[in-house]
């Protein structure tokens, strides 16, 4: 089954077991049998009609349909972040679907989408629209931050593409002052970094899709890289993130504080609003990425592996130690490799945002109460054609749930506008006590240790995005770890999916999913379209029945009414303490290396 955008609430999110496949008009089985995109269109290399000026690029995009487009002939600009907008995958033309690359477009996000037929169509069409706009590099230069360039349409010939500027009207009322912030938070100005506008950095390079590479004009040194971290649509996010570097006290092993506030101007009002912050660069990469790359070349050792995850493990610790907080989103990618100025490499956490992980990474506890919520209460629902009676029906194992935890109803997601609330609004870890929370994270430092030991950049492939290596090993296969790492590990992930059950029986190869065991790999043969829609229709019903069992006996545990057949459900009862996961480190670290620390 072909992928898209829109098509991933049909099988990434648990809206799979309870609404209707969509009819898209043959996307889902579209052959990838089209010519190359430059014979398709005969561009020629050098003349020629359709010749590609490489005037501009795209350096990432995010699912296919939002693309950071460069004008090069404008360079240098300020990181305005003008996203450019394209309808799904499958309203673009049906003849253009392979040779566009359409459903590789969903899951890459890096570089190699400049590869994709899409980027380099899209590249074409933006040098024939920008040159036919007379004063195309005055509008360009003047779009307030946030601004779009919309595309209404893909079309075979890029001169009939619709193609447009938007500015994001919506972005002046979800930015706040300096002075509003610094009042919510009770900072005094010394406690906050300086502010500079936005026109005074220069645009390197698109990272992720709130992360740009930037020089910072002016600085002693402005040939030097560093972070601009910044959203183009809700602000909450952004604002508790910054708080939190603010607030927590220091520590070696977590992000440095942002060196600037970042500001743009909003029309009509006098006072700069933050759409962001300035950050370290970490030049060492991402242990998703570095993972992988030593074990390969063979200069991964073990002494490393033990300090990067011992260095996790405190740093989660630090976190913790803060009343009420907590580190949700511990993922290799969120964890950088750093040098702490005395030669020594250290693995350090970014990401403070406290918010959701991936489902291959979140502690069951987490994503079941999460499942729940996304069938029975409107601020988290992923579909918008759920029968009445399943959002009743899960309304109301919420409302009994919430009741147990004396919480307040109908749950609410995060606002709008920010509103400073304390630890933010992810709400599955916000209900849980402190221990529960603990626990959460201990599952989150096994998936983290199993990747370290094992050398590998994921703990498992994503429906939703590729990475490197991904097919190649998967959690909870050891290879490499040490006999005491594994029981650690599997002390750490007890209650995981794939201890229980094996892993997700949907599988993702490229921009395809098929049935777990009929993915066309390694002798076996491709499951049918029938085959998978069944195969994702029947995993999801599964996976629901297990939530609904855990939040009944999660409810009549906070209520003291739990029976014996509740607490096998309750796994995070049983995982170790954040100082037991330290201690066993420790106590390996000194085994390896004699007593020598």
């Amino acid at each position: 089954m072909n992928i898209s955008n829109s098509l991933r609430s049909q099988f990434v999110f648990c809206s799979a077991a309870a609404t209707p496949f969509p009819d898209t008009h043959g996307y889902l089985e579209y052959a990838d049998d089209a010519p190359s995109y430059d014979d398709f269109f005969r561009v020629e290399p050098t003349t020629g009609k359709g010749v590609l000026l490489n005037t501009w690029r795209v350096d990432y995009a995010a699912f296919g349909t939002r693309f950071f487009a460069v004008p090069q002939f404008l360079l240098p600009i300020a990181p305005a972040r003008v996203e450019l907008q394209i309808p799904d995958q499958i309203d673009w033309p049906a003849e253009l679907w392979s040779v566009l690359d359409a459903r590789d477009s969903v899951h890459l996000s890096g570089k190699q989408v400049r590869n994709l037929g899409i980027a380099r169509h899209l590249c074409r069409a933006l040098d024939h629209w920008s040159q036919s706009i007379p004063e195309f590099e005055h509008q360009f230069r003047n779009l307030p931050f946030g601004s779009r360039i919309v595309v209404s349409r893909i079309d075979p010939d890029v001169t009939n593409m619709e193609i447009k500027f938007a500015c994001n009207e919506r972005l002046s009322n979800r930015m706040l002052s300096i002075d509003v912030l610094r009042d919510m938070w009770r900072l005094e100005a010394d406690e906050l970094p300086p502010s500079l506008d936005y026109t005074q950095l220069r645009y390197v390079d698109q990272l992720a899709s709130e992360v740009s590479l930037v020089h910072v004009i002016g600085d002693e040194d402005d040939s030097k890289l560093m972070i601009f971290k910044s959203q183009v649509s809700s602000f909450t996010s952004l604002y508790h993130e910054l708080k939190v570097m603010l607030t927590l006290p220091r520590n070696p092993n977590i992000v440095e504080r942002p060196s600037h506030l970042i500001t743009t101007q909003v029309p009509g009002d006098g006072a700069p609003r933050v759409c962001g912050f300035i950050l370290r660069y970490y030049a060492g990469g991402t242990l998703e990425q570095v993972l992988p790359q030593r074990r390969e070349k063979g200069t991964l050792t073990l002494t490393k592996q033990l300090d990067w995850a011992i260095d996790i493990v405190r740093a989660v610790k630090h976190v913790s130690s803060v009343p009420g907080s907590f580190y949700s989103d511990l993922r290799m990618d969120n964890v950088v490799v750093a040098d702490d100025n005395g030669g020594r490499e250290i693995a350090v956490l970014i990401d403070l945002e406290q918010s959701r992980n991936i489902y291959n990474w979140a502690p069951p506890e987490i994503y079941y109460l999460e499942w729940i919520a996304e069938l029975g209460a409107e601020d988290f629902m992923r579909a918008d054609n759920l029968s009445p009676e399943t959002v009743n029906r899960y309304a109301r194992i919420l409302k009994g749930y919430l009741a147990s935890r004396g919480q307040p109803q109908p749950l609410k997601g995060a606002p709008i506008v920010y509103n400073n609330a304390p630890h933010g609004w992810y709400f599955p870890w916000l209900l849980e006590t402190p221990s529960e929370r603990e626990a959460s994270q201990v599952y989150l430092l096994g998936k983290a240790l199993w990747c370290i030991f094992e050398g590998v950049g994921d703990a498992d492939i994503v429906l939703g995005r590729s990475h490197r290596g991904e097919s190649e090993q998967r959690f909870p296969e050891f290879r490499r770890t040490p006999e005491a790492m594994r029981e650690l590990i599997r002390d750490c992930t007890i209650g995981a999916r794939e201890w229980k059950d094996g892993h997700i029986k949907i599988y993702r190869r490229g921009g395809q999913i098929f049935p777990l065991g009929l993915t066309g790999l390694n002798g076996e043969r491709e499951g049918t379209l029938e085959e998978t829609l069944s195969t994702i229709k029947n995993f999801w019903q599964i996976e629901i029945s297990k939530a609904e069992k855990f939040v009944e006996a999660q409810r009549k545990y906070n209520l003291g009414e739990a029976t014996g057949d509740d607490l096998t459900q309750l796994d995070l009862l049983r995982r170790p303490r954040l100082d037991e996961v330290l201690s066993r480190l420790d106590q390996f670290s000194v085994e390896q290396t004699g007593g020598e620390q």
